[in-house]
């Protein structure tokens, strides 16, 4: 399109959302206010022209002022990604004349990003009834579930891969490789950071594998499966697992898979053994993961890395990080409920809060990270729906999700620190947990300061009530 065109339509574009009834009002990517229709004036009984350049974010002072309620009102929330369309009902009134009128009206605001990174985002607000607020719920739910059926109807082998579900381009780009990797046995190549899955990828296309050619005779029941973390190896261990594949290729006429899990890790001591073998006359079925970026450097470091790749990576599959494909993140979650055993833990409803809190959450750790911070707060929840409470600290505690969305809002530090204070001293005990002088000073506390927070907590020594504290002994062995 030619920038004649493009303004012209622009202008067209202009023209629409002015004259929309729906109040609409565009907000930039400081968060200012740049544009605002004749609707949004009308409810807010004030000229739109009044409204431009009114700075709306959540830390807006509390002062009461019209600017600030209005500042308030307008204000994203802090745990928005700003690269997902997000529907969210509003709180409280309107503020403006029409404040007493609109507070039988429950709005919902539409917000669309109009860039890929953190640009400028158009706001559509909508009067809705309870109902429909409630129906939200339900249609974001329902949403994943028509998600997941449709990966399923399209990749039939992807059911235990909770992580890799969702309809963003990365993700399907990924699903379709996984697809053709299970069908066939050539070797492959799993490049994703550290915490993305990508060794639980790897074993569970080796098992898809297994289910398909079984009734071959290179892949029946004797094949064996051979995971070589390489984060752990040395130049003779190394050497002394890859000799026990190849004699099982020799002797019980199997051809093994040989997964090099975390490949970028490898010592260069390692590199020549590894190189031999993979060179061998009938090499067993090869399978790596590895961090590309990692990579990338050692590969101008040594040239044998590249004759390692070029033998392991016929074919590959980029696993995309978490944090890239926030709009999977509902489907995510609910393909990881899905797949949980059918206990207690499967039943738990999972409440928006705790959505909110995963999605203000960087995932240093991927998806490895968000199953740890699942299973713990299906194991702290105490009642039927999981809430951002039940999150582990780290998480509930981002600075991005602490920040407050209303000005009204409060975080309690103190049920925080007790909280943190608690998990260490509970640690400290199983490490010691007959001698709590030594478990206070691991801890750098005074014993009488440990006993206090345990008979606050309730928490009965190791030994049993009214037995005592029976501080024994430590001895450290002498070599």
């Amino acid at each position: 399109m030619d920038e004649n065109n493009r303004l012209t339509a622009k202008r067209q574009i202009a023209r629409l959302l002015g004259c929309s009834s729906l109040p609409i009002c565009v907000l930039s990517e400081d968060d200012t206010l740049v544009f605002a229709n004749e609707a949004i004036g009308v409810l807010l009984g004030r000229s739109p022209e009044s409204l431009l350049g009114l700075q709306c974010n959540s830390a807006s002072p509390a002062d009461g002022t019209p600017e600030a309620l209005l500042a308030g009102f307008f204000a994203l929330p802090v745990h928005w990604s700003r690269k997902v369309l997000k529907l969210i009902p509003e709180a409280g009134p309107v503020p403006g004349q029409l404040a007493t009128a609109a507070d039988e009206v429950h709005w919902l605001r539409c917000l669309i990003p109009l860039e890929q990174e953190n640009g400028c985002v158009l706001c559509v607000f909508s009067p809705n009834s309870n109902q429909v607020l409630d129906d939200f719920v339900d249609v974001r739910s329902s949403a994943s579930q028509r998600i997941l059926r449709e990966n399923r109807k399209h990749f039939t082998y992807l059911d235990e891969m909770w992580y890799l579900q969702g309809e963003s381009t990365a993700t399907k780009k990924a699903l379709e490789q996984v697809q053709l990797a299970v069908t066939n046995s050539l070797p492959l190549i799993v490049y994703g950071p550290p915490g993305s899955g990508r060794s639980w990828l790897a074993q569970s296309i080796q098992s898809q594998r297994r289910g398909l050619l079984g009734e071959d005779r290179k892949f029946e029941a004797g094949d064996s499966f051979v995971r070589i973390d390489c984060s752990l190896m040395d130049a003779d261990l190394l050497r002394s697992m890859l000799e026990v594949v190849e004699e099982s290729q020799v002797n019980l006429k199997v051809m093994p898979t040989v997964l090099l899990d975390n490949l970028e890790c490898l010592p260069s001591e390692c590199l020549s053994t590894l190189e031999s073998f993979l060179r061998g006359p009938a090499p067993a079925t090869r399978m790596a993961t590895c961090d590309e970026t990692a990579i990338d450097a050692l590969l101008e470091k040594d040239q044998r890395w590249r004759n390692i790749l070029s033998r392991t990576s016929v074919l590959r599959i980029d696993l995309p990080r978490l944090i890239d494909r926030l709009e999977d993140l509902d489907t995510v979650v609910s393909a990881w409920s899905m797949a949980q055993p059918k206990s207690k833990s499967s039943r738990y409803e999972i409440c928006e809060t705790l959505m909110e809190a995963l999605m203000a959450y960087p995932w240093p750790g991927d998806v490895e990270e968000l199953n740890e911070a699942l299973k713990h707060a299906t194991a702290k929840c105490e009642g039927e729906k999981l809430t951002e409470k039940d999150l582990p600290v780290n998480i509930r505690t981002c600075v991005s999700h602490i920040e407050q969305s209303q000005v009204d809002e409060t975080v309690d530090l103190d049920a925080i620190l007790e909280d943190v204070e608690r998990t260490m001293i509970l640690r400290a005990l199983e490490r010691y947990p007959q001698n709590k002088t030594s478990a206070a000073k691991l801890l750098n506390i005074s014993r009488a300061r440990l006993l206090r927070r345990l008979q606050q907590w309730g928490i009965q020594s190791a030994s049993g009530p009214g037995e005592g504290d029976d501080d024994l002994p430590v001895f450290n062995e002498v070599t």
